[in-house]
């Protein structure tokens, strides 16, 4: 297992419902904010047969390449046996939001059997888009109509879900088996796991019901992808395996039935209040993943799939990505829609920011928060680059499949000179397992505000490890003042003398300024003697930036070659020439150079 350090950060805070329902995020202007308060028009779009004349790529895509080499001629007839259709139309305001719906017509006579909708409905006061999926081979995602800005933040609220899981205890309820429905037969036909994958014959030609079962077995499981940033443009529900190429970061469910689990652990979920895992079988298998996606296997070899490295964050890791399937909470689906949870993605200049936030089992209302660099110790997520000049070519390979019915390398499939614009997708967008409904709202898109002028620190939240006194808090010292008297100023007794500043965004900050007790009218001899300067960009990995030994300044000025910060923290070692034990800071600001 390779560990990638100096990662995330997490909010533990209890944060009010009525929080979550403000638009306002500090440092960040609302694009669009979709409530569904309009009725969604669909247009009649029609459903639209899927001819696979013009493929997305040729590895493992719905009609790819990469199963006629493993399967050979069978899969190609077993590919034939049925149609795929398709059905688009936009949705919210200027139409910058795309439905996209795939359905099966098994017996290919033009009439679907069982259509997935999307549809708006009324949910106590609010409306919301509910995603319908009556059949396991069906799909419904929202996605943007347009590709993402460069920085961006992209959020929303789930307030029902029903795709697999137990409820009160139990992965069977309401006539279903771990979501599904419990008639017929349920597989991953046609697109199964590599011919080598054990638990099953290989052989394409095999009836529909001797495929992988999804239901139940040791590959049942169901699941939802709460939102996922993917490196193509207009997407559509596809085969899962397509989609384990296709992603660059994503927040899912993995809800395995407990035949998959068998005698194994099945995982291990994150108990963020004592930071300790629990095996996935104790838990109530209503997990959120945050997760991103690594470089692939060049060569998988035969009867094998193509697909990337995962890599998962929790606070139990400290929001380090761990190789290993670690999930960083459960949800509550029995509480909703009285509580509902809301999941958002931002990616800033550095990196990618998971973050969900709600009424988590076992350990309360959380906001989990996870900030990943795009390359962290010569790990990449995958494709992570928008525009050209912001990778050069370092991680290129080839693709190479050697298997039983044919052999294709795909080349170059990073190259210097690439560029993949960022599209989330949020929804069920798997066209041969998952099954079941869910229900959202208030999707909103956010882009940088314009940068603030002069010091970035003025008036933003600051903490402090004490106060001498209730008037010398840590806000006295981000005021923009230091002429407001002995008070005008944090200070601290304490054991272990700090203050931080949360910039409430990431900054561009090339220069720290802090006026001591000189400048705000009191002895010289008390400015800060020794002391660090820290910056973070998630609050959790510190970069000290400078450390003044013997100081006697009333002003200290310490430059940095410019980066992006969210935090600053001052950590003060000793606090005066002489022997007052009391740190004294009357102003701390942050300018961008």
């Amino acid at each position: 297992m390779v560990g990638i350090v100096a990662l995330g950060t997490l909010v533990g805070l209890p944060e009010p419902a009525a929080a979550f329902d403000d638009p306002t995020r500090p440092g960040w202007t609302l694009l669009y904010n979709e409530t569904f308060a309009n009725p969604i028009n669909t247009g009649n779009a029609p459903w639209v047969r899927e001819t696979y004349a013009q493929p997305f790529d040729t590895i493992m895509d719905d009609s790819g390449q990469w199963y006629r080499n493993d399967y050979g001629p069978a899969w190609t007839t077993a590919f034939n046996s049925f149609r795929t259709y398709r059905k688009e139309f936009p949705v919210g305001q200027n139409g910058w939001l795309t439905a996209s719906l795939s359905a099966r017509d098994w017996n290919a006579d033009g009439v679907i059997e069982s259509p997935p909708s999307l549809t708006r409905e009324a949910l106590g006061s609010e409306f919301v888009a509910k995603m319908n999926v009556p059949d396991h081979t069906g799909g419904v995602i929202l996605r943007p109509s347009q590709q993402l800005p460069e920085q961006y933040r992209v959020e929303y609220k789930l307030k029902t879900i029903d795709f697999g899981g137990k409820r009160n205890g139990s992965i069977s309820y309401g006539g279903r088996e771990n979501g599904y429905s419990t008639s017929g037969c349920k597989t991953q036909h046609p697109w199964g796991e590599g011919s080598d994958s054990p638990g099953w014959t290989g052989d394409a030609s095999v009836p529909y019901c001797e495929w992988q079962d999804v239901r139940a077995g040791r590959f049942g499981y169901n699941g939802f992808h709460f939102m996922s940033i993917v490196d193509f443009a207009n997407p559509a529900p596809r085969n899962n395996h397509f989609w384990h190429y296709r992603r660059k970061v994503l927040m899912d469910s993995f809800s395995q039935h407990p035949d998959r689990v068998g005698t194994g652990t099945g995982g291990r979920v994150c108990d963020s209040n004592s930071n300790t895992y629990y095996n996935y079988r104790d838990g109530n298998f209503n997990t959120v993943n945050m997760w991103i996606s690594g470089m692939p296997n060049w060569n998988p070899g035969r009867g094998g799939l193509a697909g990337n490295s995962q890599w998962f964050m929790t606070s139990c890791s400290g929001g380090v990505a761990e190789q290993q399937l670690s999930s960083a909470a459960e949800l509550q689906p029995e509480l909703m829609p009285n509580t509902f949870y809301t999941f958002a993605i931002e990616r800033d200049a550095t990196g990618y920011v998971l973050e969900a936030s709600g009424n988590f089992a076992r350990v309360g209302q959380k906001t989990l928060r996870f900030h990943r660099p795009f390359v962290v110790d010569n790990n990449p997520i995958w494709h992570y680059n928008v525009k050209a000049s912001e990778y050069g070519g370092q991680f290129n390979g080839n693709l190479v499949q050697n298997d039983y019915n044919g052999s294709t390398t795909w080349p170059n499939q990073w190259p210097a000179g690439s560029a993949y614009p960022d599209w989330f997708v949020i929804g069920d967008l798997y066209t041969n397992v998952y099954e079941g409904s869910a229900s959202l709202t208030d999707v909103r898109l956010y882009v940088p505000s314009a940068p603030p002028v002069g010091n970035v620190a003025l008036n933003r939240p600051a903490t402090a490890d004490s106060s001498c006194a209730a008037a010398e808090g840590p806000a006295k010292a981000v005021n923009g003042s230091v002429s407001g008297g002995n008070a005008d100023k944090w200070c601290s007794l304490g054991a272990s003398k700090w203050i931080r500043v949360d910039l409430q965004a990431v900054r561009s900050v090339g220069r720290i300024v802090l006026r001591h007790s000189g400048a705000g009218g009191e002895k010289p001899v008390w400015n800060t003697r020794d002391f660090d300067v820290q910056v973070s960009a998630d609050g959790a990995a510190w970069t000290t930036v400078a450390s003044p030994r013997g100081n006697t300044a009333n002003v200290t000025t310490h430059s940095l070659t410019p980066r992006s910060v969210r935090f600053l923290r001052v950590n003060v070692i000793t606090p005066t020439s002489d022997t007052d034990r009391a740190a004294r800071v009357y102003e701390l600001e942050a300018y961008a150079s």
